[in-house]
């Protein structure tokens, strides 16, 4: 690209000179982003301050999932819910226990190989028939009936009533039942019966995570403390095959996206009823799981070879399969009356969960914002470690994130700077439709979780930065280009120089351009037959058609000087085929004139006549002046000698001359033919010179006319002058208009009269500016 800067060390310096307002713009911008982004996901417990920060990066997690759609779940894992349904047939909640005994009963005889309770049991059955029957043993025994037929039969009736037995009963007979407590924060902690926790304290001891590898940084777990539980009763944990917590932890914004796969209570680590469940699933033991504990705190958790991606918390986000229903869902009171299809529970894992509103613990989720039953979270957490499908969020992210922060931030910066404002806002729609797409695709397809809302606010607020500054700063020195330029240079250069205005800096450079005069022949004898009015308006014409032309062929007005144009080519913008340009803009010249002239014989105006000028070579150009008032200008010898090639019209009947270094320019595209080779007065080195000629009228004669008149200079530089004057001669039979023919024919007659007294070299020197 032009505007990236040039190699070498004072290329870059132009270049960041050049653009320092929208480098400092990007660069603190992109500073400001890679602190929010520390604060915010890099240190340990980010400022509160912060958190609508997170809150948005969240919602945009949500949009992934939504525009990603629902996925099939694997067939592990069914659930039997306590639904609306099971309270219309069973009765209120809480049911008696029987009907949770008959569950396990069914489901263990349909071939379900785990059973987990989303439910927790902490206090016995509320059976009326079974305390009634107790009060009246008690009685009975106080008055001395303790051991006859009747207290029997009491006990016999209290044990067919007590639901919590039959539960314990069918318990005993399930090897893989999981059973569901959850932990309590010290301000929900209330008065419990202390020895029955004790007792199921001394079961859940048995169920921690036993292998902790570094426990010397189990320290810096960032996990919710907890004071408290509740837990099932011992006479139902003795026959538990494990225990697992099944707290449901929302997002500060309210949604659940996440759950914690490890929680610490007391000294000791314990697991989910997921990761409980799993492993009686998988049949593998509690010892076959190890936590890695690392000097930044928890790292990750180890199932066998299935390795869960935690962050610090011991949180694993959840790859969601849908909404509520997604998983295959039985209402328990179809389990309990068996009514429920063959095969529906064989070598599944089953959750038992209340799903009714009212008793469910109801959830948002980013698929679902209404009501989403808890145990359908466990079930989608649960499919994740099976299928080890898990959305990724780690160290590799954090990486990727800040890569597309500094991306953003200094290189889309840099492009935002140097590019046109109509194709900045191009660029910041590409980049963020690429970047846009890309963070869906990772999420949709490889469950990557790379943070979006920073990147973009990043790269939006760097665009805005940039493009305000250029706005109401630019704006000041675009005005200032316009005003110094308008009257030099055609509106397509000021276009181009209104990207670039450093070409305009107060001072002179010294390049290589092609400089052009023309001026009117005899204009002082017109003037004086003209009304001074007339003259005006004859003159403004002229100069403005030959300033369009100009200006058509990206030429720079450089003065006028009386009836004289000054121009130049190459600078202020610069353009490699400077000569070319110059000269296509003479031809053109030369032909607007005529056109000019027929309109003012018809108009019985004076004809007008022009000679121009032109070489190429080094020359210093820039603004000249003082800081109030200043002239972009060209000088120097090549200036001169354009202006000298200019007079030589005169000298040779011609109309446009240009220099040997001119010439050699632009020979391959532009008929020429060469006039001399002089020496001009106050210059010792001679300069060829050369007529262009417009062969787009009578192409043949030009070419003929060419030819000959090079042979004719052959013999003239060669100082045989009758030769030279036979060719001349012949030549202005043929072309009795042709100018440099009769300047070489009275040239020729005088050499043949008094022949040079010096050795001959062919230079002819001019005595006259």
């Amino acid at each position: 690209m032009r505007h990236l800067p040039k190699p070498g060390i004072a290329g870059l310096v132009r270049f960041l000179r050049k653009y320092r307002a929208g480098l400092v713009i990007s660069g603190a911008v992109c500073v400001i982003s890679l602190g929010l982004y520390v604060a915010l996901y890099l240190v340990p417990h980010p400022s509160p301050a912060l958190r609508f920060l997170t809150d948005i990066e969240l919602r945009t997690l949500d949009t992934r999932f939504q525009l990603r759609g629902p996925r099939r779940p694997g067939p592990e894992v069914v659930i039997v819910a306590i639904d609306q349904k099971s309270q219309d047939v069973l009765g209120r909640w809480p049911f008696p226990r029987t009907y949770f005994a008959q569950t396990l009963d069914v489901l263990r005889e349909a071939g379900a190989r785990v059973v987990s309770f989303d439910v927790n049991f902490p206090q016995p059955d509320q059976n009326s028939a079974l305390q009634a029957l107790r009060k009246v043993r008690a009685q009975y025994e106080k008055v001395g009936g303790g051991r006859s037929a009747f207290n029997a039969e009491l006990r016999a009736l209290e044990a067919e009533a007590d639901n919590d037995a039959k539960f314990a009963e069918a318990l005993s007979r399930f090897d893989n039942v999981i059973l569901g407590y959850f932990f309590l924060p010290k301000e929900e902690v209330q008065a419990q019966d202390q020895e029955r926790l004790k007792e199921f304290l001394n079961y859940l001891s048995f169920q921690a995570y036993p292998q902790i590898i570094n426990p010397q940084y189990a320290y810096k777990f960032e996990g919710k403390p907890y004071a408290g539980l509740s837990p099932n009763l011992p006479r139902f944990a003795e026959y538990a095959k494990n225990f697992g917590y099944f707290n449901v932890l929302a997002d500060p914004d309210g949604v659940v996206r996440r759950e914690p796969a490890i929680l610490r209570f007391g000294e000791n680590f314990y697991p989910s009823l997921d990761v409980a469940s799993i492993l009686a699933y998988m049949n593998r033991p509690l010892e076959e799981v190890s936590v890695f504990f690392n000097r930044n705190g928890l790292e990750r958790i180890n199932i066998g070879s299935i390795v869960l991606p935690t962050d610090p918390q011991g949180f694993v986000q959840i790859d969601f399969h849908g909404r509520a229903g997604t998983f295959p869902t039985y209402s328990l009171s179809d389990v309990v009356q068996r009514k429920i299809p063959p095969g529906a529970f064989k070598d599944h894992l089953v959750l038992i969960g209340p799903t009714a509103t009212g008793i469910a613990d109801m959830a948002v989720t980013p698929l679902q914002t209404e009501a989403f039953p808890g145990v359908e979270v466990h079930a989608n957490f649960i499919a994740n470690v099976l299928e080890n499908r898990f959305i990724r969020r780690g160290p590799r992210e954090n990486l990727v994130d800040l890569g597309f922060i500094l991306l953003f931030g200094l290189a889309a910066g840099i492009l935002l700077t140097v590019v046109p404002p109509a194709r900045a806002t191009a660029v910041l729609v590409v980049l963020l439709g690429l970047f846009l797409w890309l963070s869906y695709y990772l999420f949709a397809t490889q469950r990557v979780w790379i943070a979006v809302f920073l990147p973009t606010a990043t790269l939006t607020v760097n665009y805005a930065g940039i493009i305000s500054y250029r706005f109401f700063f630019e704006e000041r020195e675009r005005k200032r280009v316009h005003g110094a330029f308008a009257q030099y240079v055609a509106p397509s250069v000021i276009k181009q120089l209104l990207d670039r205005p450093e070409l305009m800096r107060l001072g002179g450079e010294e390049r290589e351009l092609t400089a052009m005069f023309s001026d009117i022949r005899n204009f002082t004898g017109i003037s004086e037959g003209m009304t001074p009015a007339a003259l005006v308006d004859l003159l403004n014409g002229l100069l403005s058609e030959m300033t369009e032309v100009i200006f058509a062929h990206w030429g720079t007005l450089d003065k006028y000087i009386g009836d004289s144009i000054m121009a130049f080519w190459g600078s202020p913008y610069p353009q490699a085929d400077h000569a070319e340009r110059a000269c296509q803009a003479a031809l053109e010249m030369l032909r607007t004139l005529k056109t000019a002239r027929a309109r003012w014989q018809a108009e019985g105006r004076p004809e007008l006549n022009i000679g121009i000028g032109i070489n190429t070579g080094p020359m210093l150009v820039g603004n000249m002046g003082s800081k109030r008032r200043f002239n972009f200008t060209v000088m120097g010898d090549n200036v001169n000698l354009a202006s000298r090639l200019e007079g030589l019209n005169k000298t040779f009947g011609t109309r446009l001359i240009v220099s040997e270094s001119t010439y050699h320019l632009v020979q391959d595209k532009i008929l020429g033919r060469e006039l001399d080779w002089i020496r001009v007065k106050g210059k010792v080195r001679p300069v060829r010179i050369y007529e262009l000629l417009d062969a787009s009228e009578d192409a043949k004669n030009v070419r003929d006319l060419v030819g000959r008149f090079h042979k004719g200079l052959e013999a003239y530089r060669s100082a045989q002058w009758e030769t030279a004057l036979e060719r001349f001669g012949d030549i202005l039979r043929d072309y009795p208009e042709d100018g440099p023919t009769r300047t070489f024919l009275q040239r020729c007659w005088e050499y043949h009269e008094e022949p040079p007294t010096s050795e001959w070299d062919g230079v002819y020197v001019m005595l006259q500016k």
